[in-house]
């Protein structure tokens, strides 16, 4: 394993919203969106851009700017400078803003390589975590969100944004970062009526009482402890397993646009019914779990679970009845699930995994709620066990992020590491194709690569039989 570089800390402060900017008081209740992502440990995302000036640059001009940005863009998302509590009267978990709350602010320089740590290559995935701010996530008090800047003098800068998911989903987040870039990069605070931040909770509707199901499912999570009025709250123990290693993997736009062919082509094949063409965003879930599958038999990975689940998260925001804003500021989301039996399914290869996930994300067409009840008690049952999943989604247009000093590099999320969830995103480079960050140990990382890599040759490849592809993917 490489050395972990450490961090030189430059500065340390909070960032509250201008006197007079916000409200002196105000309290939002967690809806049951938020609540069922309450037990889940914070969030971390990395922002890599190059920055080849020297430190004394970084010092004087660009952290000044970043400072003032965030100030003003708190503006408009006063409610990140709070804190989570859950009052034991009445029993419901809230964000509560009092004036004079403030988010943590780290400036630090690294002497790591920083187009190591940016790059899409394997590498240890302990390496970036001193480029992350400390969260609590645990106590009757919880702050929502923490950031740190990096410098690499003469090479680049990394920003890092740790959250609690209770606050936010990556819609959000990514409304978020977004806009405190561009008031960075424009130096305006002012922003147009449609993308102000929707605070209104009574936009989500609970006529199904899932905020009851929810909290009497995490009244047994999080125990009877109190102080001062408040429950202590507590996260998932997801641990960083020992000797795992990191890598991005790219599905151009042709490779993305050939397996989708090849996939609708098997599944028109297989079926009597018309089908409907499968979206690029199934197409590469399908191929990275079957890749994943087979590298675990590659690998000699113990078997002990003869089924396997996949699951992604859907943005519920069009899917209400009202619809609610794309710019709600909080979580909208719910996880879809998919269970296979491992032999059937990598017997039936990319095109049946497709059409399992592309079914159930169809079935949530025709009611966002559907067993929804029963999400949260999966969630909790099913922490230790090994899920694979997709994080992220290529529309959230992270790689937009500009505050001033060019396009991320690189974009992370290192909070996937402990749980093993793939971060998907728009690929860097912006030519339409879709990028994605994976953890393993190294013997099935290594098994991933050559099952990965050697599917995507092959579709490529006009010598080969259909049933010799048909074997590969």
């Amino acid at each position: 394993m490489a050395p972990c570089k450490s961090v030189k800390l430059l500065d340390q402060c909070k960032i509250a919203p201008p006197a007079g900017s916000a409200p002196t008081f105000a309290i939002l209740p967690l809806t049951f969106f938020d609540i069922h992502w309450l037990p889940l440990p914070p969030l971390e995302f990395l922002f890599f851009y190059e920055f080849l000036s020297p430190k004394s640059q970084f010092t004087h001009s660009i952290v000044p700017r970043l400072k003032h940005s965030l100030s003003s863009t708190l503006i408009h998302f006063y409610p990140l400078s709070g804190n989570i509590l859950w009052p034991l009267e009445p029993n419901q978990p809230i964000i509560r803003y009092i004036e004079g709350d403030s988010i943590s602010f780290t400036v630090a320089e690294s002497d790591a390589d920083f187009y190591h740590l940016s790059s899409n290559h394997l590498k240890d995935a302990i390496e970036p975590r001193t480029l992350l701010p400390h969260l609590p996530s645990s106590g009757p008090i919880v702050p929502m969100l923490a950031i740190q800047v990096t410098v690499f003098p003469n090479t680049g800068i990394c920003i890092g944004v740790t959250f609690q998911h209770s606050i936010f989903d990556g819609s959000a987040f990514s409304h978020f970062i977004r806009t405190w870039a561009s008031i960075s990069k424009l130096g305006t605070a002012s922003l147009p009526p449609e993308s102000l931040p929707v605070l209104d909770r009574t936009a989500i509707k609970d006529q199904a009482g899932f905020t009851k199901i929810f909290l009497d499912q995490l009244d047994r999570f999080m125990g009877s402890e109190s102080e001062s009025g408040n429950r202590r709250l507590r996260v998932m123990d997801v641990q960083l397993q020992p000797n795992i290693v990191k890598a991005t993997f790219i599905v151009n736009d042709a490779s993305s646009r050939r397996l989708k062919e090849w996939i609708f082509s098997q599944n028109k094949k297989d079926n009597q019914i018309e089908i409907i063409p499968p979206s690029r965003f199934v197409v590469i879930c399908a191929y990275a779990w079957i890749c994943l599958l087979k590298a675990e038999e590659k690998a000699g990975v113990s078997k002990t679970n003869k089924m396997t689940r996949f699951v992604v998260t859907v943005d519920s925001r069009a899917r209400l009845n009202p619809p609610i804003s794309e710019t709600y500021l909080g979580n909208c989301i719910r996880p879809c699930v998919v269970i296979a039996k491992k032999t059937d399914l990598i017997r039936g290869g990319v095109a049946m995994a497709a059409q399992m996930i592309g079914d159930a994300l169809h079935e949530l067409d025709k009611g966002i709620f559907r067993g929804f009840e029963n999400s949260l008690s999966v969630l909790l049952e099913l922490q230790s066990c090994r899920i694979f999943s997709f994080a992220g989604s290529p529309h959230l247009g992270f790689y937009k992020t500009d505050f001033g000093f060019g396009r991320p590099k690189k974009l992370e999320m290192p909070s996937n590491d402990g749980t093993g969830a793939m971060f998907l995103k728009e690929m860097s480079s912006g030519d339409g194709g879709y990028e994605f960050d994976l953890v393993l140990n190294r013997q099935e990382m290594d098994a991933f690569v050559s099952v990965f890599n050697g599917g995507l040759n092959a579709l490529g490849d006009r010598s080969l039989s259909p049933l010799s592809l048909r074997s590969l993917l």
